[in-house]
């Protein structure tokens, strides 16, 4: 039995694809993310956000090789130390929290020894609301920049308050 399934990486939409068992589509894609440039003083590269989307549209029952794969992926996506993810969950159909919940849970069982997660959960007010942004931040514990990744990331609240 595979410990993963086979993906292939589409040049044309630069995503990784793979399809489960059960015949359930995914897209993974990484995404530049400028977003930390604006709450830092110093240009940082190589920040991207991931998107993980489920293109086919039925119920998956849980399927750990799901899992495995996505961490194979972001495990080669850290091969340059250099590089640092950004994760949002929308709240477009009101799952952000469980989908945060579940992006945790996979961080805390995959293999990834040498990348630290940060949460970092936005209160924002628009126009007299509140909503919430659910975040979190990979990064390769050898990044050479993390300093400013980090004080970047936690000024993303403040700024996005203020506009």
């Amino acid at each position: 039995m595979p410990n993963q399934y086979n993906y292939i990486f589409n040049k044309a939409t630069s995503s990784y694809n793979f399809t489960t068992k059960n015949n359930i589509e995914y897209k993974i894609v990484f995404i530049v993310d400028e977003t930390l440039d604006v709450a830092s003083e110093v240009h940082i590269e190589n920040i991207y956000q991931i998107v993980i989307e489920k293109i086919t549209d039925k119920v998956e029952p849980f399927d750990s090789l799901v899992l495995k794969t996505i961490t194979d992926i972001i495990t080669a996506f850290f091969a340059n130390v250099e590089n640092a993810l950004i994760y949002v969950c929308s709240e477009n159909d009101e799952k952000a929290e469980s989908r945060f919940k579940v992006f945790s849970r996979w961080y805390r069982n995959s293999s990834l020894e040498s990348v630290t997660k940060v949460d970092n959960i936005i209160n924002c007010e628009s126009e007299g609301n509140i909503f919430i942004i659910y975040t979190s931040l990979l990064y390769h514990n050898k990044n050479s920049n993390v300093e400013n990744i980090l004080e970047a990331y936690h000024k993303i609240e403040k700024i996005l308050n203020d506009k």
